[in-house]
């Protein structure tokens, strides 16, 4: 599908730009309905994810680095209204680089943030913090892995779900010797599921921390089923029954009480070219209940497509559960960040939110909604850019059926321009309009 309607903004930019960006500025239409906003500090700001609190405002959370090459990146908050005005922001960070992943509402309210530090080039640890809703720190620590022989290994934290108890984070670590197993030649990264309590005391030694049957194995999401049930959704590489070659595809396994696998790995994917999930979320009934997944396609010669997967709901493990699997046929260009979102909409069907640098050769958002069944609900996508890069960070749907983006957006001039924090607003159908 090479068609796309595109939400053009780089002459807006170029004014933002020239006007500066130490407030939140944006692009919206006179009855204030939808909008475009940028958030940001002296620097560079990204936007990776979102919060719809219950009394409608709004938490981003990203990362924020300022100008100057000595100057380290921190984790960047900020809680805006429903209309996308900033009621706080405030930074985050320690002695070294920070990057922002994930966060969550807990179940009394509470603000978790998840992401990495780095210690190296080569060496993260995950960092975890508790925030009340007005910002103020409540608790916070960072992990780090160490391999049989003492040395320090890379985590890259990925998400964080709640449990029970606490909360898992999933992601993958170059530290290899955690799994149950001898696994692949040449083994690269498991993939980890670090449980921690409510304090954020990680678990014991009981609770299993990785698995890893490829050679390069990363677990995007683990969620909790019952008290003595988990299901882990990742990517792997290892070798797939009627595949000739290893190639990366959808993994999906259980996990029981003490974190080893119960049940036996389930893969979706095409055959030779790699599928790599980034993506989650929970079909509700109108969708039929289950797993949705989403993620690209990417072939040999580096040409890119969303891939989704729907699962149903409790699992089996057993070919049965497979509801479909499918690229969506959509050419989002080569050499592109592998990171989507999925967000199952009330009305049916799903939002799919990605990055494309096919419509105008720069990278770009772009935004599709798909039915439950995965054949596409909208005639063509829409495509949020212009001159320069910009990527994806999250979609959800308000209550009202509007739909919010976050990403990240340059400014001013495409090859030199600030990175900010990006906030959009549309209608139900992706449009800044009516």
């Amino acid at each position: 599908m090479s068609g796309f309607r595109h939400i053009f903004y780089y002459a807006f930019l170029a004014c933002l730009f020239l006007a500066g960006c130490d407030s939140p500025s944006g692009i919206q239409d006179p009855d204030k309905s939808y909008f475009l906003k940028f958030y940001g500090l002296d620097g560079d700001q990204t936007g990776d994810d979102l919060l719809i609190l219950p009394d409608g405002n709004l938490i981003l959370f990203g990362t924020t680095k300022p100008s100057g090459v000595s100057t380290t990146s921190q984790w960047y908050l900020v809680k805006a209204d429903p209309k996308g005005n900033v009621l706080w922001e405030k930074k985050f960070g320690g002695p070294f680089n920070d990057e922002a992943r994930d966060i969550e509402l807990t179940t009394n309210n509470e603000l978790l943030l998840v992401g990495n530090t780095y210690k190296s080039a080569t060496d993260r640890d995950i960092k975890i913090l508790k925030l009340s809703l007005s910002g103020d720190s409540l608790a916070g620590t960072s992990v780090g892995l160490k391999n049989s022989l003492g040395a320090d290994t890379d985590e890259d934290a990925v998400s964080v779900s709640l449990t029970t108890d606490g909360f898992i984070v999933a992601g993958s670590s170059s530290n290899t010797d955690l799994k149950p197993s001898v696994g692949a030649s040449n083994d690269q990264r498991d993939a980890i599921h670090l449980r921690f309590f409510d304090n954020l005391t990680i678990y014991s030694t009981s609770w299993r921390k990785a698995h890893g049957p490829g050679s390069y194995d990363v677990a995007v999401k683990v969620i909790q089923v019952s008290a003595t049930q988990f299901y882990l959704f990742g990517y792997t590489n290892t070798l797939v029954v009627g595949h000739s070659n290893p190639d990366f595809n959808y993994w999906v396994f259980g996990l029981g009480s003490n974190g080893d696998a119960n049940t036996a790995d389930q893969f979706s994917g095409t055959l030779n070219d790699d599928e790599k999930l980034s993506s989650f979320c929970v079909a509700p009934t109108q969708s039929i209940e289950g797993y949705f997944l989403g993620g690209t396609t990417r072939s040999a010669t580096g040409l890119t497509d969303f891939y989704t997967t729907k699962l149903r709901k409790p699992l089996s493990f057993i070919s049965t559960d497979l509801q479909f699997e499918k690229p969506l046929s959509i050419q989002l260009g080569i050499n592109l960040p592998e990171r989507t979102s999925v967000f199952a909409s009330q009305s049916g069907g799903f939002f799919v939110l990605g990055n494309e640098n096919n419509f105008n050769k720069d990278q770009n958002l772009i935004l599709t909604k798909i039915n439950f069944d995965g054949s596409l609900a909208w005639g063509t996508p829409i495509v949020f850019g212009g001159e320069g890069l910009d990527a994806c960070g999250a979609v959800q749907e308000l209550p009202d059926g509007k739909i919010l983006l976050i990403g990240t957006m340059r400014t001013g001039r495409p090859d030199v321009g600030e990175f900010k924090m990006t906030l959009i607003k549309t209608s139900r159908d992706g449009k800044l309009t009516n």
